[in-house]
């Protein structure tokens, strides 16, 4: 069976020297280090420089990162217990896009490609998504989104039209904390794939199927 691993590479007596006389000049640890040499057009690897100044006692090792960190992904255990929504813009030349996604399933319930991000749009989109969520006996129970005007009122304005709706539906409605997209993560990492594939279907359900 043949490897599709990268070689190992060592580092070379000009690296090794290079770490040894900026650790001589900064005496700082190998994150440090690596953005210094980088600056001043030194190519070398975080974790080569990182070994190099263990394996040379020029640091010693934290104890506590030594351990394995525990894994945690949040995710719901039904379908329907909660639903993300956001708006997207590859860039200004592209359409405003909104997406609806399961959390447990990342199922994409339903989409569109619009001119301007609205409410209205908002709303649209989230009743196909509950009319695609119902065709599977499923009813959508919570709704997470950002603090975005075609979500959510601001400023004490008032309950926003999709706020509204969903009320009507008695579905709650959990908006992220501000400054926190690893909340709606599951978007996030879906934008990245649309960012890169969109333009290779005819439409936007095209890619969602």
């Amino acid at each position: 069976m043949i490897s599709t691993r990268r070689p190992k590479t060592e580092l070379s007596e000009k690296d090794k020297e290079i770490i040894r006389k900026a650790w001589n000049e900064e005496r700082v640890g190998a994150k440090l280090l690596y953005y210094d040499l980088k600056a001043k057009g030194h190519k070398i690897l975080h974790n080569k420089i990182n070994k190099y100044i263990i394996d040379n006692n020029l640091t010693i090792p934290d104890p506590k990162k030594q351990k394995k960190r525990k894994w945690c992904r949040y995710q719901r255990k039904r379908s329907g217990s909660l639903v993300h929504g956001d708006w997207h813009r590859t860039s200004e030349s592209h359409p405003h896009v909104i997406v609806w996604l399961d959390d447990a399933s990342r199922y994409a319930l339903a989409g569109g490609e619009f001119k301007e991000a609205t409410s209205e749009h908002s709303i649209e989109t989230f009743k196909n998504a509950q009319a695609t969520a119902f065709d599977q006996n499923i009813l959508i129970r919570h709704v997470n989104t950002d603090r975005g005007t075609q979500f959510y009122s601001n400023k004490n304005e008032g309950t926003s039209e999709f706020e509204k709706y969903l009320i009507s539906q008695s579905i709650r409605h959990i908006p992220s904390r501000r400054n926190n997209p690893q909340t709606n993560g599951k978007l996030e990492r879906f934008w990245y794939e649309y960012d890169k594939h969109r333009w290779r279907y005819g439409s936007l359900q095209e890619f969602l199927n």
